[in-house]
């Protein structure tokens, strides 16, 4: 006795899911590869390069100030002039002191333009200042291990940070 087989010309009643799940993985790849490459609109900065980097990564409570090799600053991906960021200084001291400014200077500004942007942080009365720094790729600096291990509270996690003390 033979089995009845299925007619040729029944259409199949269970779904394929490999086929979606290599579409949702292509997918999935193409996102993760292209977030890679987004940037803050507006502002192109070469942070400076050092071995050791200290204090918390960046949050979206932290206020940002990028300062550019031309000496422009920007807040939020906008340019704004030394007025506009003094007033959202201000605001933010008012609503708190305990907040921390992030002061992103590209690699050839000039000095004496950041050291005003950090007086404007001061006059503001801010005290918590991050100055955020690149990895330097190549060979880790012993002496910046050492100090990373002998400071637990202060390990590697993204951004050099400095207090900044009010002269009255």
């Amino acid at each position: 006795m033979h089995k009845i087989h299925a007619l040729e010309d029944e259409p199949m009643a269970e779904m394929n899911l490999i086929p979606m799940i290599d579409v949702a993985l292509t997918l999935l790849i193409i996102m993760m590869v292209t977030t890679v490459f987004i940037r803050h609109p507006g502002v192109s900065l070469k942070l400076p390069e050092t071995a050791t980097r200290e204090g918390a990564p960046e949050t979206k409570k932290d206020l940002t100030v990028e300062v550019t090799a031309d000496g422009s600053l920007y807040m939020d991906g906008q340019k704004r002039t030394e007025q506009e960021v003094q007033s959202q200084l201000l605001a933010l001291a008012a609503r708190d002191r305990n907040s921390r400014v992030l002061v992103k200077g590209d690699r050839d500004v000039i000095y004496a333009r950041v050291m005003e942007v950090m007086d404007m942080v001061r006059q503001a009365g801010l005290t918590r200042v991050v100055l955020p720094t690149e990895p330097k790729l190549g060979h880790p600096h012993p002496a910046g291990a050492a100090h990373a291990q002998s400071h637990p509270a202060q390990r590697s996690t993204g951004a050099r940070t400095a207090s900044v003390a009010s002269n009255p």
